[in-house]
């Protein structure tokens, strides 16, 4: 399900392939489900689109329309292109310019590891390939236009690697316009094939320039910026952490609240694995004492992984003057980390990531996130410090509500205030709450990160009964705030119904409580999406940390909400009305718990306070 303003769609991975390969190829090959395509391109063109499960034949069939002058696309699953490396190698033989989007699906229970995530994609790197690897909807979109762009000056096959995270993720993207397409490009008609017959090192040294052409020149036409490297901060730090993919933009997105609690830390994310940036990365992290590799793919009777690998490799280079490598007098000390492939990162594991950098000699030079007692880090003592973006949770009974308030929401706040967002679906555990959270990311700026928010500036609860099954105010921030459904309209009668671990904890963070209707006595889930939509935006448009956002009422809501129901489907069009007053009644009809009532409640928090999850 998808839903919009008339700005922007709410899109998964899927969708931000199938809306950056419908705008510019001319014949897509989809080996996945999910990958529904505009009938024809930026260009005016017609789209064609061929559906099949044989790889290798998918392919050829790549390789003939290539060879033909046309633009062409294919989209499979990371572990299947195994199958395919005869072709695949005869497409780079022949200097066509193909781009294949490769998905790294998170590993199910009892899968080997190098089956599953980024492993496979990370094997293909030996093939004379370019590799993007990807983190997001957002950058899906960009690095497939980036991409084509090189693939089509150089004459090199490009893969672009997208992980599909553990939590569902969606950003509101829009398409590529023509006139972007047409700068951008070049035109409908790609370059002609590249004559073979030079050798495959001298086309290979072509690609880091057209590479670095084409994302210099989508930075000119967009505002977009992209590199073969991203680093932040921009300025030399004492300790550095590395990644690719979905887990370099995690390590992006913690930085800040790292260097807020003190540490000299810096963050690398590479997004060009094939040309391998080497001596970009010795010159980016060349004057740090500690350096962890974080990584996805775990080779157990490897050295270490494979990202690993090539970062030492580079810093033996450049320690032996090898050229075009700058200049070092020492190799940083480098440990190698692995989250295990049914694992999440969390925020919890980068603080202790840090924490295992800055012992020195006594920390470990090996981890696994997620592993064996023997091979873990201990996490340190956790503060909920609230984040400088706007993040709220809402928890549900059923994922489809979730699925709903995401789609909707991102949209929304898109529309009615202005702010980029980004928003995931993940099941909670028992000791949460059980049942289904939707985290959803909103700023001026892009949200970075796949991992759950540090800490929620927000948590709505669909059920009062979530408060009973376990903590889902884990990751309250202080001075945040707690909507809790009621059907009472006086703030004592909302107090007196939250638990007292829950008072004890609101009172030690100095939280809000708000209770609000989530319309529970309706059951379509577009309707119960529409109404947490409602309380974000009441939310957000009062948080101080998103200055200079609009003024918006309750009329401005319905608008908004009846706006983006209309045009997310069938069903949805049919309950816009219905979703526009849920929306409009959460966002005005909330009754604020007053500071001194919860402040007075002191036999109460002290009775709280003896449950763990009010300590939590």
């Amino acid at each position: 399900m998808t839903a919009t303003t008339g700005r922007a769609l709410a899109r998964d991975l899927a969708g931000a392939v199938a809306l950056a390969e419908g705008a510019i190829a001319q014949r897509v090959l989809v080996a996945v489900d999910g990958i529904d395509l505009a009938a024809t391109n930026a260009f005016g063109e017609r789209v064609q689109h061929e559906r099949g499960d044989d790889v290798a034949a998918l392919v050829r069939r790549c390789a003939r329309a290539a060879a033909d002058g046309e633009r062409v696309a294919l989209v499979a699953r990371a572990v299947d292109l195994a199958a395919a490396r005869v072709e695949l190698a005869q497409i780079a033989a022949r200097r066509l310019g193909v781009v294949v989007h490769a998905i790294a699906e998170p590993a199910p229970a009892g899968q080997p590891p190098s089956e599953s995530g980024i492993a496979p994609a990370l094997a293909l790197g030996d093939l004379p390939w370019g590799m993007l690897l990807a983190a997001g909807a957002g950058d899906a979109v960009d690095l497939a236009l980036v991409a084509r762009r090189a693939a089509e000056d150089s004459g090199c096959p490009f893969f672009v690697v997208h992980e599909r995270a553990h939590a569902h993720q969606v950003e509101p993207l829009a398409a590529p316009s023509r006139e972007l397409c047409e700068a951008f490009l070049g035109g409908p008609r790609p370059m002609a094939p590249q004559q073979a017959g030079a050798s495959e090192r001298a086309f290979a040294d072509r690609v880091p320039f057209a590479l670095g052409s084409a994302m210099r020149e989508l930075e000119a036409l967009s505002a977009r910026r992209h590199d073969v490297i991203e680093r932040v901060p921009g300025v030399d730090a004492a300790l550095a952490l590395v990644g690719v993919g979905v887990l370099g933009d995690s390590l992006l997105a913690e930085i800040e609240r790292q260097r807020a609690a003190g540490h000299d830390v810096a963050a690398v994310r590479v997004v060009a694995w094939r040309p391998f940036p080497a001596a970009r990365l010795v010159k980016a992290l060349g004057r740090a004492f500690a350096i962890t590799v974080l990584e996805g793919v775990d080779r157990s009777l490897a050295a270490n992984g494979p990202l690993a690998v090539q970062l030492k490799a580079a810093f033996a280079d450049a320690l032996t003057w090898a050229p075009d490598y700058p200049g070092i007098g020492r190799i940083p000390r480098i440990a190698s980390g692995v989250v295990a492939p049914h694992r999440e990162i969390d925020s919890g594991d980068l603080d202790a990531i840090v924490a295992n950098m800055l012992a020195d000699e006594r920390g470990k030079r090996s981890f696994v996130i997620g592993g064996d007692e023997a091979s873990a880090l201990s996490a340190p003592p956790i503060a909920r410090v609230a984040p400088p973006s706007f993040a709220m949770r809402g928890v549900v009974a059923r994922r489809e509500v979730a699925l709903t308030a995401i789609d909707l929401g991102v949209a929304v706040l898109a529309s009615a205030l202005g702010l980029r967002t980004r928003a995931a679906v993940r099941a909670l555990a028992e000791e949460e709450g059980g049942g289904f959270a939707f985290d959803l990311v909103a700023g001026r700026e892009r949200p970075r990160g796949a991992h759950a928010p540090h800490a929620m500036r927000v948590v709505a609860l669909g059920q009062a009964s979530s408060l009973a099954r376990g903590n889902p105010l884990a990751r309250l921030a202080v001075g945040g705030l707690v909507a809790v459904p009621s059907g009472h309209r006086s703030a004592d009668a909302i107090w007196a119904e939250v638990p007292p671990w829950a008072k004890a904890l609101v009172f030690d963070r100095g939280a809000r409580v708000v209770g609000w209707s989530p319309g529970a006595e309706v059951d379509d889930p577009w309707v119960l999406g529409a109404a947490f939509v409602g309380i974000a935006l009441a939310a957000a448009a009062g948080d101080r940390a998103l200055g200079g956002g609009r003024s918006i009422d309750g009329a401005v809501v319905a608008r908004e909400v009846s706006e983006a129901l209309r045009v997310g489907g069938q069903d949805a069009a049919a309950h816009a009305e219905q979703g526009a007053r849920a929306a409009r009644e959460a966002f005005e009809a909330h009754v604020e718990v007053p500071r001194a009532t919860i402040e007075r409640e002191d036999d109460g928090v002290r009775l709280g306070r003896r449950d763990s999850r009010a300590s939590a």
